[in-house]
């Protein structure tokens, strides 16, 4: 086609597939009109015209293609986050989780955990002040927290480390006052707080994990929240795998309230607290 104005139906499905297989994201029919509307928007960026080159951009060309990717990818993620977003979960993390995670490795004192769709850092710093607070001696462990994403702008913007109030909403203020410096209208986290974290690129569906020389490996804890909601059931349960893969006999993984209630979970073995479920997977036999 030769304008902006509409993707014919045929082009447009062409795109969902090609998305959802590249990504995992499924595009309901609610969202087919703002998926249109993006696609238009990179066109325009990229200063082409007809919406084929820009399908084959996106499916055949090796390199320019995975940059356009990144791209599209800042449209089509949801970003939006929040320190110690829904406390309930954290509360588990930190009351019963980390301290029996804590205990088992005393001998080792090694820590591997990974906030998976970590977005724009917001989570892993939060599981990262969590940890400062219960673990004596910090500097004795070897910890390690590692935030993945799909959207390099949003990892771009966790690795800087500086936010707006809107991330701290429904935060009490000694979070902001304790751990962050104010610059204008905006908080840096503290080194101390930012060292604990790194941050990677990772396309959960069509990335290969765990992988020997990864530090996508031997997890004890997994945090994939809010993500699930936005994939495909066939994506999901390929994921799943993959993390059931990339855990640590007895390791967890901690997923937004009813995101997996569709899938197979007989790999993992439920751990029901009042205020959420996690899954554990078992000591190999």
């Amino acid at each position: 086609m030769s304008n902006r104005e509409s993707l014919s139906a045929k082009l447009k499905q062409a795109f969902i597939e090609l998305i959802t297989n590249h990504t995992g994201l499924e595009i309901r029919e609610r969202d087919q009109a703002d998926l249109s509307e993006k696609i238009f928007a990179r066109m325009k960026a990229l200063n082409l015209d007809i919406a084929e080159n820009y399908y084959q951009l996106l499916a055949f060309s090796p390199i320019d293609g995975h940059l356009e990717w990144q791209n599209l990818m800042t449209q089509l993620t949801n970003t939006d986050s929040y320190f110690f977003r829904d406390r309930g979960q954290l509360n588990v993390l930190r009351n019963q989780i980390f301290p029996e995670i804590i205990q088992r490795k005393q001998n080792n004192k090694r820590i591997r955990i990974c906030s998976a769709g970590c977005s724009t850092g917001e989570e892993p710093y939060s599981l990262a002040i969590i940890l400062k607070e219960i673990i004596p001696a910090l500097e004795q462990w070897d910890l390690m927290i590692l935030g993945v994403d799909i959207n390099q702008a949003a990892l771009q913007k966790a690795k800087i480390g500086i936010y707006t109030p809107w991330s701290f909403r429904n935060n009490e203020p000694k979070t902001k006052q304790q751990y962050f410096k104010l610059i204008g209208s905006q908080y840096e986290i503290h080194q101390e707080i930012s060292k604990m974290v790194k941050f990677e690129y990772l396309n959960l569906v069509k990335d290969s994990f765990p992988q020997p020389c990864s530090d996508l490996k031997e997890l004890d804890l997994i945090v994939c929240r809010n993500v699930f909601i936005y994939l495909k059931e066939s994506a999901i349960t390929k994921v799943l795998n993959k993390f059931y893969q990339a855990l640590q006999p007895l390791g967890y993984l901690l997923t937004g309230h009813a995101e997996l209630f569709s899938q197979n979970l007989s790999l993992f073995h439920p751990k029901v607290f009042p205020e959420t479920l996690v899954y554990q997977r078992q000591v190999n036999i």
